[in-house]
């Protein structure tokens, strides 16, 4: 049995890295700041699977259900698509959680799956929610392998540290995009809470490589795997070839000694 929990995780933080060295600076920063210890403890790997119909509907209908794998557990998630800004979303909001193992189909899962879609909504649907699910498949994956590491503060404070490198799949517009990123998780109770945000405004000081990310982990898929247009594809052949061209260096240009 499922169970309606919080959406959004104040004590979790998504970065996108803009530098090649952004990880390493990362670890190294604590140098600077004598009151933080940083530690490695481990990997992980998670993954995200985001399901839909052929033609969208649960996405058009405000719906967003996906599974994942967290820490060697199984679930299935649905989640209420907010298409207002960021600044406009509401805190409260709740997302339903469903454990299950890990080769479960959404098939075999559906009355749960739709009696939470139908307790999420005020409305009543007109389409058949058991045909729904039986015809959903994965229209996007995200994977995800990370190194750990933990960060303590000398007030007993607590955070986590993922250093990811991610894999954006997109079935539907066959785009496969890799990407490093970075994940705090506070360890500690909320009463740390405000020394979690004096630790994140000190990496957001010393740490220009990385910035926040600006929209949900599904929305930044979408948004990286879209499918190119013709016209931007002739200008990336473009660039690769005046790229290839400078590299080039012909046999009478070398300058020997």
């Amino acid at each position: 049995m499922g169970e309606f929990v919080a959406k959004y995780n104040w004590n979790r933080k998504h970065y996108i890295t803009i530098t090649k060295k952004a990880f390493n600076k990362l670890l190294s920063f604590n140098n600077h700041l004598r009151a933080y210890t940083i530690r490695p403890i481990g990997k992980g790997f998670n993954t995200i699977t985001y399901y839909d119909t052929p033609e969208n509907l649960l996405q058009r209908t405000g719906i967003l259900f996906y599974k994942t794998s967290e820490n060697g557990k199984y679930y299935f998630k649905l989640e209420k698509l907010s298409f207002l800004p960021k600044a406009f979303k509401k805190s409260d909001e709740q997302i339903f959680v469903h454990e299950i193992s890990q080769r479960d189909t959404p098939e075999e899962h559906s009355l749960y799956l739709i009696d939470a879609i139908t307790s999420m909504f005020s409305m009543q649907f007109r389409v058949d929610l058991e045909n729904v699910i039986k015809s959903v498949r994965p229209k996007l994956v995200i994977e995800i392998k990370a190194d750990i590491y933990k960060v303590f503060g000398g007030t007993g404070f607590k955070c986590d540290i993922a250093l990811e490198n991610v894999v954006y799949r997109n079935f539907e517009t066959k785009r496969k995009v890799k990407c490093k990123e970075i994940t705090f998780t506070l360890d500690s109770p909320q009463t740390f809470r405000k020394d979690y945000d004096n630790f994140l405004a000190l990496v957001n000081k010393h740490c220009k490589d990385i910035v926040e990310m600006s929209e949900s982990r599904y929305e930044h898929a979408k948004n990286i795997t879209k499918a190119i247009l013709p016209t931007d594809k002739k200008n990336i052949q473009k660039i690769k070839r005046i790229k290839e061209k400078e590299n080039k260096r012909r046999p009478e240009d070398i300058i020997e000694g």
